[in-house]
């Protein structure tokens, strides 16, 4: 019998620790409203892209990151192409609405891509063999200058040079003599006023 009792008041025991020792998971508040972070964004037609990010409010008051959790479109992907909040140009120029959407709840932003304008190659001049940096810069219609272009540029070169990109950086190999290299940012049929492909003459020694 003592042994019993024992036994009974130890599982007893044992039982309130176990249950002292769970704590209950709180209940998720309950969504209010979803929000895109950015106010009215803008990107560059030659940027790499940008992150756009989203929060959910609740009815307690409380808020959180949500950009991971709502599903993203855009109006004109034409213009812009998206996945999740990544937002890359695709045309020179133009605006799409950008929307979330989670449940019954949505928001949208009106996204605008600023066009270029003009650009020139800016890189040093090559006069010798070896792996040199490419570069151009261009002007936009929000007045910013000489913003090196980094998407939506295309590089070709003559004469046996070679020309690599990596990370969004691009280099050419000169061999030997003198080399055309030219720089073409969007084709015609991504934009309605094309810039004329700009090609600039290396002299190699």
């Amino acid at each position: 019998m003592n042994l019993f009792k024992t036994s009974f008041l130890l599982l007893t025991a044992f039982f309130f620790i176990a249950c002292g020792d769970n704590t209950e998971t709180p209940i998720t508040a309950d969504v209010s409203s979803i929000s895109i972070d950015q106010t009215n964004p803008t990107i560059r037609s030659t940027d790499a892209f940008i992150n756009l990010t989203a929060s959910a409010q609740y009815t307690d008051g409380t808020s959180a990151d949500a950009t991971t959790k709502v599903n993203w479109t855009n109006s004109n992907y034409n213009v812009v192409s998206m996945l999740g909040g990544a937002v890359e140009a695709v045309a020179n120029g133009g605006e799409s609405n950008v929307s979330i959407s989670y449940a019954d709840f949505q928001d949208t932003q009106a996204l605008t891509v600023h066009k270029l304008t003009s650009f020139f190659i800016s890189s040093a001049d090559i006069n010798t063999t070896g792996v040199f940096p490419l570069e151009a810069k261009g002007n936009f219609d929000n007045n910013e200058t000489n913003i090196t272009l980094v998407k939506n540029i295309v590089w070709t070169a003559n004469n046996g040079a070679t020309i690599s990109i990596a990370d969004n950086i691009a280099s050419i190999t000169i061999y030997v003599g003198d080399t055309n290299i030219t720089a073409t940012v969007f084709k015609e049929t991504n934009t309605s006023s094309p810039i004329a492909p700009i090609t600039k003459t290396y002299t190699v020694n």
